[in-house]
C-alpha cells in the first residue's frame, strides 16, 4: 500500500479549508467588533434572522433538523446564547413546553457584524475565481455532500 501526500486527499484539503476560513473570519469578526461568537452561534444567528425576516417562527427542534445537531448540543448552544444576550425563548401560546427562539438587539447586531466579516473573508477565498469556477466549486461541494451523507441537505444551500 502506497501513501500518498495529504494534498492528494479531498479530506485533508476540506480540513484545511476550514480552519484557514475559520481563522480569517475569526480575524475579520474582531476587527468588525464581534469577539464572543462562535461560527455555530453566527449561523445560527443568521438563521434567525433570516426567519424573523420572513416571519417564521423557529423552535429548538427548527435548529436540531436544519444544523443536524443532537437535542442536547442545541440546548446548550441555545442557553449559552440566551446567556450572553443574544436571543430568547419565549412560551408558546397553548404549548408552555414548547419555546419559540427570538433574536435580541445585541442579537442582531452580531449578526450584522458577523456578516460583515462573513462577506470579506468569502470574497478573499474567491479572490481571482471566475463565476463558472465559483459554481464548479459548489456542484462539486454538493456532488461530495451527496456521496457522504445523501439524505441530509446543507443548511447553506
Amino acid at each position: 500500500m502506497t501513501l500518498d501526500p495529504p494534498e492528494a486527499y479531498v479530506g485533508p484539503r476540506f480540513k484545511f479549508l476550514t480552519h484557514a476560513f475559520t481563522r480569517k473570519f475569526f480575524e475579520a469578526a474582531r476587527a468588525e467588533g464581534v469577539d464572543e461568537v462562535t461560527i455555530m452561534h453566527g449561523q445560527i444567528l443568521g438563521y434567525l434572522y433570516r426567519c424573523s425576516r420572513a416571519e417564521t417562527p423557529v423552535y429548538q427542534r427548527d435548529l436540531e433538523e436544519t444544523f443536524h445537531i443532537t437535542r442536547s448540543s442545541v440546548t446548550g448552544v441555545v442557553q449559552l446564547m440566551e446567556r450572553k444576550g443574544y436571543i430568547q425563548r419565549r412560551s408558546v401560546q397553548g404549548d408552555g413546553r414548547l419555546k419559540e427562539l427570538f433574536l435580541t438587539d445585541r442579537g442582531i447586531q452580531a449578526c450584522k457584524q458577523a456578516m460583515v466579516a462573513f462577506r470579506q473573508v468569502e470574497a478573499l477565498a474567491i479572490q481571482g475565481l471566475t463565476p463558472e469556477q465559483v459554481a464548479t466549486f459548489h456542484a462539486l461541494c454538493t456532488h461530495i455532500q451527496n456521496n457522504l451523507d445523501p439524505q441530509k441537505e446543507c443548511a447553506h444551500d
